[in-house]
């Protein structure tokens, strides 16, 4: 089943989309309820952002200043070239401002003359209303990011048409066939296949990396893959599944890996689950977690404690796919305090190792260790209620020290207003400087008639810098609003009041 992602449209034609899908929805609505059924929702977004972007400039070698080792022309930093004549800075440009438009639809409909038939579509068309500036895939007008038709039996299910599987493998998009069992009770199979669609993008893969990756194939991909779960016991769960994809001409192989996820329920309040994934394309072992979970005595809360491996993952068609990525290890323990309501109380401690990434270093080496901690609270009581986190990260990468907090006031049952803020500052390895980020930023809730809600807010952003030279301005204001309407009913609420 091919989808066609529509490029081209004019701007105008695009901005009236979220207007007339809004329309439609509420339109079709009372036609579509009261014939076969249909239950979704429409959301019409509205995001504004300020930015102010950098350019390379390039000054003479007379005017630089040497201060110490550290070259400075009119204040700025600069890098002189090996020539010994040019040297080069970065300036900040005027402040570049842009809105775009987003309208999604999710609508399942049933009732479709066949018993357990039914349609599942979840579009979004987008518009720049006006900027400065190139939002990411605002020149893609318009995508289906699912419309399927599904079959639902008693012992089996299929699904055809523009679909998506969510598993630890990741997030993986095809137009194509899924076929689900339930043979007995305990039992899960599953097998799915048809063109793949890139990673994150609901289009075919060579379409969405063209102008991208010159030596990506000017052809479709196919995804296939199975999924099998047992339940051996009650609460234990194990799941087998493979994934693999191809090239339509079968000359390359994208991706070939596999995975194994269990869960269960141990003997006395504990609960178990883990997952690993294995790159068979190039024999490894990709990501792993076990954790193990606890509730604390009296009903005090829980305790937690995770293992995990992290290796990142990159495709065969890609070039990054030919490198050698360094993975780590990571232990984390986590405590939330429940018995104190309306308070909540959470913390944690981490402690994480890289491996030897095998290559030559010159100078000094950076720290393959690293300690992450965060402690953080929540007040849930009457019309007001609050919440905060800390943050330290320290060792390798960069020492990282943040933290936010919330504060939301129900005014009126239909109105909820919040105001928040954010701080961080990060230093040392891979540094931009000693630099500290201020945010803050209020927002408002508000529940109309029939379900209908408005979300809207803005932040402010502001950085500074301390013991380097002026640097770009990075100071951001963001702003949102979010209308969401839903239409239809649950069918599962017919003749009760």
């Amino acid at each position: 089943m091919r989808i066609p992602t529509l490029h081209g449209w004019s701007r105008g034609a695009a901005g009236a989309i979220p207007l007339a899908g809004l329309a439609l929805a509420l339109l079709a609505a009372p036609t579509a309820v009261a014939a076969q059924g249909v239950r979704g929702t429409a959301t019409t977004t509205f995001r504004y952002l300020t930015l102010r972007p950098i350019q390379l400039d390039t000054v003479d070698r007379a005017g630089v200043q040497d201060d110490d080792g550290v070259l400075t022309f009119e204040g700025d930093p600069v890098v002189c070239l090996p020539d010994g004549q040019r040297c080069t800075r970065y300036l900040p440009r005027d402040v570049e401002h842009g809105v775009l438009a987003t309208q999604d639809l999710a609508a399942t409909a049933w009732g479709l003359g066949v018993q357990g038939l039914s349609a599942t579509v979840l579009l979004r068309a987008r518009s720049e209303l006006s900027g400065d500036f190139a939002w990411p895939t605002a020149d893609d007008a318009f995508e289906a990011i699912l419309a399927y038709g599904e079959l639902q039996r008693s012992f089996y299910r299929i699904r055809a048409g523009r679909q998506r599987t969510m598993s630890g493998l990741g997030f993986s998009g095809y137009d194509g066939v899924d076929l689900l069992l339930t043979p007995f009770d305990g039992v899960r199979a599953e097998a799915y296949g048809g063109r793949s669609l890139a990673r994150g993008l609901a289009e075919p893969r060579h379409e969405a990396l063209r102008g991208i990756e010159d030596f990506v194939l000017d052809q479709d991909a196919y995804l296939v893959g199975g999924f099998l779960e047992l339940s051996p016991l009650m609460g234990t769960s194990l799941g087998f599944r493979y994934q693999r994809e191809i090239w339509a001409d079968k000359v390359g192989l994208l991706s070939e890996r596999a995975s194994v996820d269990v869960r269960s329920d141990l003997p006395g309040p504990f609960q178990m689950d883990g997952s690993v994934d294995y790159d068979v394309a190039f024999d490894r072992v990709g990501k792993a977690h076990l954790t193990l979970r606890s509730r604390l005595p009296e009903d005090w809360g829980w305790l937690e404690v995770s293992g995990r491996r992290y290796l990142p993952y990159f495709e065969m068609s890609t070039i990054w796919g030919f490198f050698s990525p360094t993975p780590y290890h990571e232990v984390e323990a986590r405590g939330t305090l429940l018995k104190l309501q309306p308070l909540t109380v959470w913390g944690s401690a981490g402690w994480r190792s890289y491996d030897d990434p095998e290559i030559a270093v010159i100078g000094t080496p950076f720290t393959d260790e690293s300690q992450r901690y965060s402690v953080g609270a929540r007040w849930a009581g009457g019309a007001v209620s609050a919440s905060g986190e800390y943050r330290l990260e320290t060792g390798f990468g960069a020492f990282l020290s943040a933290g936010d907090a919330e504060v939301r006031l129900r005014a009126a049952p239909w109105l909820t207003l919040s105001a928040r803020g954010t701080a961080f500052q990060q230093i040392e390895q891979f540094r931009v400087g000693e630099n500290v980020v201020l945010g803050g930023g209020l927002g408002a809730d508000v529940v109309g008639p029939l379900d209908i809600r408005l979300r809207s807010g803005v932040d402010v952003y502001s950085q500074s810098y301390e013991n380097r030279p002026s640097q770009a301005d990075w100071n951001q204001v963001r702003a949102y609003s979010i209308l969401s309407v839903p239409f239809g009913a649950d069918p599962g609420m017919r003749g009760r009041r």
